[in-house]
This record gives C-alpha cells, sequence and structure tokens, in this order.
C-alpha cells in the first residue's frame, strides 16, 4: 500500500522521478528534535550550549538553522550537506532549513525546490505532528526578508525569559549571496544582543552517527565496491607490474584505479552506475616516500618493488568506505614481525568495538595488543592520533575519531573506519633488506559495522590480508627455496584466480627474480662494456666530424661587416646652440641630448655619447662637479671603443671640473645629466637590438574556428604599465598569435620555431607550452629566443588562522581535491591544444618537420646553468629547464663533446661541459650536478650518441678551442678529442714507467731519467740541466725567483698554469 500511494505521489509531483519521501523526512525531523529536546540532559548535552552574558550557564538552543549555498561539481563534504542529503536525499544549493523547538520547520529556497518539498509536507504534518512552513525567495534577491521573519520566530522561542539561542554550523563556509545575507542577518540580531549564537556540529554528528536499516545497505554495497576493486584489479595490477618488469607511475596506477571504481560493470559488481563515486583519488606510494593521511597524493615517481601502500575509498549513494592494503617485495623479518604485530592491533580494536563500550577502550586494546605482541615501540609510530574514525555521508566524523581521550560511545549501527597507520619505520640491517628502503610505512584499513551487544563488528571491506598473501618473495639465495617460493606463488595465483574470477595472471618469473646479487653486477659490468664499447665508436666519429667543421669554417669567406657607426652631433651649426645671459652656467639640453659646460667663458656643447660618467662631492659650502669623457685609456662600450679608435690620433680630454657655490643646483645638474645617459644609452641599446633582428613573415589569420588556449600568461613579460592580465593563444595558418585584453600582441612564426616543447604541471606549479626559436624577436622592449606561455595550476593561499589546521578537516580535503581538479583539467585544456596543433603541423606543414617534445622527468637531475641551482630534464632533442629563468634549452645535435669536470676526488658534486661543434660559440658549463648522479648522466648521455670525457679537474676552454682552431689537422693526428682522457693517459705514463724500471743498479737509473727526460723540448731539457747543476754544486737554499720558476715549470708540465687557477677561484667567486 505504502510504494502505492509513493507511486501516486510521484505522479503527482511530475518531476521524472525527483521525489522526497515524506516518511523518511519526518522520521528524521523528528529524531533531530528527540536529540536536541526530548532526550535526557546526558544525551542531549550536544546541543547545548552556554555564553559569557548567561554567566556560562549551559542550556538547549531554542532552534537549529542548515543552510546551503550555491552548488559546485566539486567534491565536497560538510555536515551541511550531509544532513540535506539525509533528510531529502538531496542537495538542495541556497536552502535554509530552521527547525524551532515547538516542532514547528522554517524552509527558504527557491520556487522549484519549494513546491518539490511541499509534496511531503502534509505527510510530515500528519503523521509526525511536525509543521513545514515553505517561504518562497523570488528569483534574483537574497531572501533577506524571509531571514528577518524566521529570525523573529526564533526569538519568541526562548519565552521573553532568555535571550534565544541559536544552534549553527559555525565552521561551515559557502559560496553566494544567499549564505552571506544570512550569516548578516544573524550577526546583526547577535550584535544587537537580541540573539546568541552556538555552535551545534557535535549535536548533528551523533544524529547522523546511526546509521538506519537503508543508510547500512549503501554503506555495505560501497564496502563492497572498494573490496572487488582492490580483489579483482589493483592486487592483480601490481602483481604483474612485478612479473612483467613494467614501469608505472604512481598517479598513473591511481588513476587506472579510479576509472575502474567508477565502472562497476567492469568488476562484475551491479550497482548503478549514476550513484557511484570515489572518496577520494586512490593513493598508491611506493620507495621510501609515505604519507599515511586521506589528503595525501600519488606522486609521479615509478613504482617500486619494495613495500607498497595502497589506499582507495568508494561511495554509493554518498555514503562512503575505505580500504588500504600493504604489500611487501622481498620482505625482511622485522617487516614480518611489525605487520603480524599490527594485524592483532588491528583485530583487537575491531573486537573492542560492542555497543556500550567507549571509543578510547578501543584504542587502548590496540595499545594493548602491540605490547603483547612484544613490539611497544609500535605505539610511537602511529602515523595519525587516531585508529579510526566514524563514517557516512561524511568521509571522516571527526566527532567519533577512535583516539585515547574520546569517551562517546560505541552504538549498534555505527559505521567506523579501523585505519591502523605505522610510519618511520626503519630496516637497520643493511644486508638483509636488500632492495627495501631503510624507511617505510605500513597501513591496513578497514569498513566495519557496529552490531548488537553479543556480536562482534561486521567487517564490510573483506579482502586478504594475511602475511602469505600480502608478501612476495622475488629473490631467494638458494635455489631450492627460490623453486618453494615459485610454487607457492602459483598457489596463490590459483587461489586469486578464484577469489577474483579474472584472467590468470602470467607464470613467468621477472628479472629482478633471476637476478641474484653477483648476477646484478655481472649485468653491471655488461652494461659498462656495452657502454665503453659505444664511447670508443663515437671518439673515431666526433672526431671525424671537428675536422670536417673546421676545415670548413677555416675556408670559408667571413663576410660579417661591424656595422658603420656615425659620429655624434651635437648641434648642426655654431647658430643652434642656445645662448643665455647667464652662459657661465653648465646647461643641459634634453632636446638636442647635450650638456654645454663653459670654458674660458665660450659655451662649449658636448654630446651626452661622449661623456663617460658625471659625479659631485661637496665641500663645505661649496660642489664640485667632475665630468668625465670617454678616452683611449677608458673604452667599455662597444660603440665608443669604435668612436675613440676612429678618433686615435686626435687629442682626447679625458675630464674636467667645475666648482659651484650652490649645492642643490650641482646635485640637480648630476642628476639630470645622469638620467639623460641612461635614457640615451637604453634607447640606443634598443636600436641595435633591433636592427640584429631577421625580418619575419606576417601571420595569415586562419578561417574559421582556429585552436585557441585561453587564460594564459607569457614569459618573458611584454612590459607596458598597469595590472598584467592573462591573453589568447591562438594558432592561426603560419603562426601563433598572444593577444591579451589590454591590447598586447606578439605573433610567433611557424618557420622560426627551433624546438616546441609541452610540459604538463606534474611536479611543478604551471603547466607551460614553450618555443626556442631560430631568429630572436622583441617581445616588449627586449629580444629574446624563448617564448613561453603557461597557467598556474594552484593557487597562492594565504592562512590567517594561527591555529593548525587538521589534515582531515573538511575544508582541508575541499581544497586538496579543487587543486587535483584544476591540475587536471588545466592539463587536458594544454593536452588538447596541442594536439590541435600538432595535427595541424603536420597537415599543412610538414616540411618543417615540427612537433612538441615532452621532457622525461624521470631522467632529470639538479645542476647549475645559470647562477641558481635547476632541475634539468632531458628531452628528445634538447636538455631543458623551462621553469626557472632564465630559461636553459640546449640543442644536443648542436654538441660536439661532454666534458666531465672534477670527477672522482670524492666530492659531492661534479661539473658537465658542453663543447659546441661550433668553437665560436663559448662552452656552456652546468655546474653542481650531484655526484650520485654521474651514472645516470653517462647513461643518458651515450643514450643520445654524445661522447663525453672524465677529468679530475675543471679546464679553462678558450685557449683549448683556440689552439685547436689554429691548427686542426695537427689537433687529429694527435689524437683529437683524446687529449681529454685521463684515464687513458694516466694507463700509458704507468706503462712506461713499468717498463723503463730495472733495479739494476743507480747508473742505470740515471740512463733511464736520462732517456726520459729527451721526451722533453730542448727548453725544458736546459732547464732541468740548470736546475741539476744548481742542486749539486749549491748546498744553500734557493731564492724567491728560483721558486717561482720552478713552480712555472712544474705547471707546465701538468697542462695548467697559474692563469687556470686565477680562472677558476673567479669562476668560483661568480657561483
Amino acid at each position: 500500500r505504502e510504494r502505492e500511494r509513493g507511486r501516486e505521489r510521484r505522479r503527482a509531483a511530475g518531476m521524472s522521478g525527483v521525489y522526497i519521501d515524506g516518511q523518511v523526512l519526518g522520521k528524521r525531523l523528528e529524531e533531530i528534535c528527540k536529540k536536541a529536546w526530548e532526550s535526557s540532559s546526558s544525551s542531549s548535552s550536544s546541543f547545548m550550549a552556554g555564553s559569557d552574558e548567561d554567566g556560562g550557564k549551559k542550556r538547549t538552543v531554542d532552534a537549529v538553522a542548515i543552510i546551503t549555498g550555491k552548488s559546485t561539481e566539486e567534491l565536497r563534504y560538510m555536515k551541511s550537506i550531509a544532513l540535506e542529503m539525509w533528510l531529502f536525499a538531496y542537495e538542495l544549493p541556497e536552502t535554509l532549513l530552521v527547525i524551532l523547538r515547538n516542532r514547528k520547520v522554517h524552509i527558504v529556497t527557491g520556487k522549484t525546490k519549494a513546491n518539490l518539498i511541499s509534496q511531503a509536507k502534509e505527510v510530515v504534518k500528519s503523521q509526525y505532528g511536525i509543521d513545514m512552513d515553505i517561504h518562497i525567495r523570488a528569483k534574483g534577491t537574497t531572501g533577506e526578508d524571509h531571514f528577518k521573519s524566521v529570525l523573529e520566530e526564533v526569538k519568541k522561542q526562548s519565552g521573553g525569559a532568555e535571550k534565544p539561542l541559536l544552534g549553527v554550523l559555525s565552521k561551515e563556509k559557502h559560496e553566494g549571496t544567499f549564505f552571506e545575507t544570512w550569516n548578516a542577518c544573524v550577526d546583526k540580531e547577535s550584535a544587537a544582543k537580541d540573539l546568541i549564537k552556538a555552535d551545534v556540529s557535535a549535536g548533528f554528528a551523533s544524529v547522523l552517527s546511526v546509521k538506519s536499516s537503508d543508510e547500512q545497505t549503501n554503506s555495505k554495497k560501497a564496502a563492497y565496491l572498494s573490496s572487488q576493486a582492490m580483489i579483482k584489479y589493483v592486487i592483480p595490477q601490481v602483481e604483474t607490474i612485478i612479473d612483467e618488469e613494467k614501469k608505472v607511475k604512481h598517479s598513473t596506477l591511481s588513476s587506472l584505479i579510479e576509472d575502474r571504481l567508477l565502472e562497476p560493470s567492469k568488476l562484475e559488481v551491479r550497482l548503478k552506475r549514476d550513484k557511484v563515486n570515489t572518496c577520494y583519488a586512490p593513493i598508491v606510494q611506493s620507495g621510501g616516500t609515505y604519507d599515511l593521511k586521506i589528503t595525501a597524493q600519488s606522486n609521479n615517481e615509478v613504482l617500486k618493488y619494495d613495500t607498497i601502500v595502497v589506499s582507495l575509498g568508494a561511495r554509493y549513494a554518498s555514503y562512503c568506505s575505505n580500504v588500504s592494503r600493504t604489500m611487501f617485495v622481498d620482505p625482511t623479518k622485522q617487516q614480518e614481525k611489525y605487520y603480524g604485530a599490527l594485524l592483532k592491533a588491528h583485530g583487537a580494536c575491531m573486537s573492542a568495538m560492542r555497543p556500550g563500550n567507549t571509543l578510547s577502550s578501543a584504542y587502548a586494546a590496540a595499545v594493548e595488543s602491540f605490547n603483547e605482541s612484544g613490539c611497544p615501540e609500535l605505539t610511537k609510530h602511529l602515523a595519525n592520533r587516531y585508529i579510526g574514525f566514524g563514517m557516512g555521508l561524511e568521509f571522516k566524523e571527526s566527532a567519533f575519531n577512535v583516539t585515547e581521550k574520546n569517551e562517546k560511545k560505541f552504538e549498534t549501527g555505527m559505521v567506523f573506519n579501523v585505519s591502523i597507520s605505522l610510519s618511520g619505520l626503519r630496516n637497520e640491517d643493511e644486508k638483509s633488506r636488500g632492495e627495501q628502503p631503510e624507511e617505510y610505512a605500513m597501513q591496513v584499513s578497514d569498513t566495519v559495522l557496529v552490531k548488537q551487544q553479543d556480536e562482534p563488528c561486521e567487517l564490510l571491506t573483506d579482502v586478504p590480508k594475511s602475511w602469505k598473501d600480502i608478501s612476495y618473495i622475488l629473490n631467494e639465495d638458494d635455489e631450492d627455496e627460490e623453486e618453494d617460493k615459485e610454487n607457492q606463488r602459483g598457489e596463490r595465483r590459483r587461489e586469486s584466480k578464484v577469489k577474483t574470477e579474472g584472467e590468470v595472471l602470467p607464470a613467468k618469473r621477472s628479472s629482478a627474480l633471476r637476478n641474484r646479487p653477483e648476477e646484478r653486477a655481472a649485468v653491471d659490468e655488461n652494461s659498462e662494456a656495452l657502454r665503453r664499447e659505444k664511447q670508443e665508436e663515437l671518439t673515431r666519429k666526433v672526431n671525424e666530424e671537428t675536422l670536417r667543421y673546421l676545415t670548413q669554417s677555416k675556408h670559408a669567406d667571413d663576410n660579417d661587416k661591424s656595422k658603420e657607426v656615425k659620429d655624434p652631433v651635437a648641434y648642426p651649426s655654431p647658430v643652434d646652440i642656445p645662448h643665455s645671459s647667464k652662459d657661465g652656467l653648465i646647461k643641459v639640453d634634453q632636446r638636442a641630448e647635450t650638456v654645454i659646460l663653459p670654458i674660458y667663458g665660450v659655451s662649449v656643447p658636448f654630446h651626452i655619447s661622449v661623456i663617460k660618467n658625471v659625479n659631485n662631492s661637496n665641500d663645505n659650502d661649496h660642489s664640485f662637479v667632475r665630468i668625465i669623457f670617454h678616452s683611449p685609456s677608458a673604452m667599455s662600450a662597444l660603440r665608443d671603443s669604435v668612436l675613440v679608435q676612429r678618433h686615435i690620433q686626435n687629442a682626447f680630454m679625458k675630464e674636467i671640473s667645475f666648482r659651484c657655490t650652490d649645492v642643490r643646483h650641482a646635485n640637480r645638474l648630476v642628476q639630470d645629466i645622469k638620467t639623460m645617459r641612461r635614457l640615451v644609452q637604453q634607447r640606443e641599446s634598443e636600436r641595435l637590438e633591433r636592427a640584429t633582428l631577421v625580418a619575419q613573415e606576417k601571420l595569415i589569420p586562419g578561417r574559421g574556428r582556429v585552436p585557441t588556449l585561453n587564460d594564459v600568461w607569457i614569459r618573458p613579460t611584454l612590459g607596458g604599465r598597469g595590472k598584467k592580465m592573462t591573453g589568447q593563444l591562438q594558432a592561426h595558418t603560419n603562426g601563433f598569435r598572444y593577444h591579451s585584453p589590454k591590447g598586447e600582441r606578439l605573433d610567433v612564426m611557424y618557420g622560426n620555431i627551433k624546438h616546441a616543447f609541452f610540459q604538463p604541471a606534474e611536479k611543478e606549479m604551471i603547466c607551460l607550452i614553450h618555443f626556442h626559436l631560430y631568429n630572436d624577436i622583441m617581445v616588449g622592449k627586449k629580444k629574446s629566443k624563448e617564448v613561453q606561455f603557461y597557467t598556474e595550476v594552484m593557487e597562492v593561499v594565504q592562512t590567517l588562522d594561527a591555529g593548525r589546521r587538521n589534515s582531515y578537516d573538511p575544508d582541508e580535503i575541499e581544497d586538496e581535491q579543487r587543486e587535483r581538479e584544476r591540475r587536471n583539467r588545466v592539463n587536458n585544456e594544454y593536452n588538447n591544444y596541442v594536439k590541435k596543433v600538432q595535427e595541424l603541423w603536420e597537415k599543412d606543414h610538414r616540411e618543417l618537420n615540427l612537433e612538441f617534445d615532452i621532457p622525461f622527468r624521470e631522467l632529470g637531475f639538479p645542476g647549475v646553468p645559470h647562477k641558481s641551482t635547476s632541475f634539468l630534464i632531458p628531452t628528445v632533442y634538447c636538455l631543458v629547464d623551462l621553469i626557472e629563468t632564465p630559461f636553459f634549452v640546449l640543442t644536443l645535435s648542436e654538441i660536439a663533446v661532454v666534458n666531465l669536470e672534477r670527477v672522482g676526488f670524492g666530492l659531492k658534486n661534479f661539473d658537465m661541459v658542453f663543447v659546441f661543434k661550433d668553437f665560436d660559440r663559448e662552452p656552456h658549463r652546468v655546474d653542481a650536478i650531484p655526484s650520485t648522479n654521474v651514472e645516470q648522466v653517462k647513461e643518458w648521455l651515450t643514450s643520445m650518441n654524445l661522447k663525453y670525457y672524465e677529468n679530475k679537474m675543471n679546464l679553462v676552454w678558450k685557449p683549448i678551442l683556440k689552439t685547436i682552431k689554429e691548427d686542426p689537422e695537427g689537433f687529429i693526428a694527435d689524437g683529437g678529442w683524446e687529449f681529454l682522457n685521463m684515464e687513458a693517459s694516466a694507463e700509458e705514463d704507468e706503462e712506461e714507467e713499468s717498463e723503463e724500471f730495472e733495479p739494476e743498479s743507480s747508473e742505470s737509473s740515471e740512463e733511464e731519467e736520462d732517456d726520459d727526460e729527451s721526451d722533453f723540448d730542448e727548453e725544458d731539457e736546459d732547464e732541468d740541466e740548470e736546475e741539476e747543476e744548481e742542486e749539486e754544486d749549491s748546498e744553500e737554499g734557493k731564492t724567491w725567483e728560483e721558486l717561482e720558476a720552478e713552480a712555472r715549470r712544474d705547471d707546465r708540465r701538468k697542462g695548467h698554469d697559474d692563469s687556470d687557477e686565477e680562472d677558476r677561484r673567479k669562476r668560483k667567486r661568480r657561483r
């Protein structure tokens, strides 16, 4: 009969299935009334509050208010939204619900929602005696008039004896004018002392804590979906990754798990897809870095085969669940012991979850279990202050955290997440831990339901967690034991097949299983041998390329001629010089950019470009103005040096000084000259920069709808005044066009693009598209070969409250979720834009061979390419740093050789020098690369077919390249770049010494020494003979001159002199 009446009401509503059950609404409103006003004082304490105005006396609130703001697509855990879902089964945005002590309910909402609620009004009134007064807010209004009338009804509840007490959810913040107007009205009444506010979050938490049979069913369905996702997808995926040695990032696996959770049919779970959602993005962690909080995110590191922690949570009809498991690959005995203690504590906590017991008793049971297991130290490693929390419509009901001091009691129908997390655990024995990280963590979480007094709590997430189900043995010292473990794994996989009813996992063993320590060492030696072999092939190739390039450049005509610089002209003729009655004063003519100086009573003009500097000094009441001119002894700028050299035969005035009695006038005069000089220099530099620019083709606008990327910033900035604004990047027929709302515009032609990069936001704050150009273009007032367009994926937030925020605070979780969604959205927008542009290039500009290059972050390493430390990331064609400015883009095809300097001294860092094929370019140095990355860098250089050498010192490359350019044939005949191979030269020296050493007599050794000395040039022989004669003939100490000469000879033999050391010291000071 009830179903028939329900169908009739739904047909009458005509809301296409949207229906509010009056029975459920009335029952749950009555439950709130009973909890707040009709229960005993002990039960209703959560709806009691006190204030200073009442002398601190606690009393029950007279009314409670629930309000929501504007609707958003983001996942939000807020008690007001949970209460609306609990009462109406829907989230009703911009709706106010005020429940009074006299069992009357005032609802302020829009017309459509008011019509929906009014269908249940009669049932609630007739069966539960609760009168609902629905106030319809007109469209476009804030509802302030309705709020005032509702507050007047609240004031009447106290009877005039006391000020009315209104219970609110004070910690919640919503968006929209509806919420803000209500708060303003309440605050106004409170300021006028006509009303007292009190927070009743704990009271509503107690109302939501006990689940009805329907709520328990929804929680069980959510938990079942989580369990099936873990059993049928997560565990098989992780096992397959380990078996097949796949390299999968944590974030990638997290996305795959989330997609599978949103498709219940793929997990063979029959649940309505529109009611399914995730509580949070699944968390996958390994490799020694663990964050066991729900707000954690899966990073972009590759999954390691050690200790793997996976957490996921599914929602069904907005009811939450959670499950976490830890898997061990080649675990240690200590890990097995600690995990066993964790499981016992987990079971002890669940056993204590019975109606009537306090939440603190469950915590004490877990701690006592650790002591009984012989692992009391694990209590100090608990990652959180709780070992569980209540859950339902809210993922975490903070009022029901299972902590040491929470004295609330378990009740039948409560749903909890039992989560024991241990962090900061250490594997002390390096020999036994193998591939396991030095520091690891463990976490086991399950969703449970509290049953009757004589029944244990029900486990809703039944996922295997015994040691044999979550441990995997890949490396065994004994082959027999290895075969036994392999058989056990085969049986476990067969059992997993029965449990998951999925595909059989591959039976092949991974290379990690085959490679014992000695075998891994052999593999490393083989890879090193292959790398050496490839480097030897590259030696011949790079020498041939160097000779070919130097020979061609030597015979090529250099047609570059310096731009002719005209002499500056102050005035075309003497009649143009301004005269006045005060010719004895220094005058600054801004129009002619000239300074007129009185010399022997005559006004002599000097153009500002011939003035090098001007300053003044004060002496009591006088000031001396000193003007310094460019002269042959003071050449600085390129333009000035050309002018000076052109007129080198003429006489130059180096400086002139004037004495001025007006100190203020002298200061102003010096300031005017300096300002004019700075402006002229700036203008000339801009003109010279523009003179070197290559003329660009004209942009052809695209037809129809062109690919557009909105809300992007540009670097370098276009300059200009006013607030910086984002703009649009459009891809037209032959180039990109960026324009901002301020009218600024920049065109980048496809034909001028040398490299195009797309770097999504992974560990950075921005998602970007970067262009490295062939020729400079003017960006604002400066020329640049680097142009970047980017979008920030995270907002800069400043926390105003001084207190520490809880990691499980709904606002914190909401912020984390919002940041993740924004990051994913921006990355997707850029990815789609790049795909469209790539299709355009392949269709219309195939001859340009343009493609977007994506940096490989896993191959990156820190270094100092300019003045600050950056994270350098290799791409297919380049080595780049696109985050820090100035940008660093190095084209690998332009590099001749790479020299690794300061390697082998046991230092923490080494340097890497890139020598270009064009010897006119100065080699680029990347300093302070951590020595732990040296093997990684070698592997990368070899894979990119780049020849590298190792040195134990820094070299001065300018004289080296000059010597090579002067005699390229001789350079190749002497072995080419092999002079950098210090290992080979050291081995040759050792061989020569071993062959020449014959310990027969002192005379023979002297003869061998003479033979060795014959290898040096005549000058060195003469110097050595003189040195020996001085040592034999003189027993006196050497003079300073002799010691310095000896030091210079030693420096020449070692291949570097004092100038090298000075350059090295200068370079260190610059760093």
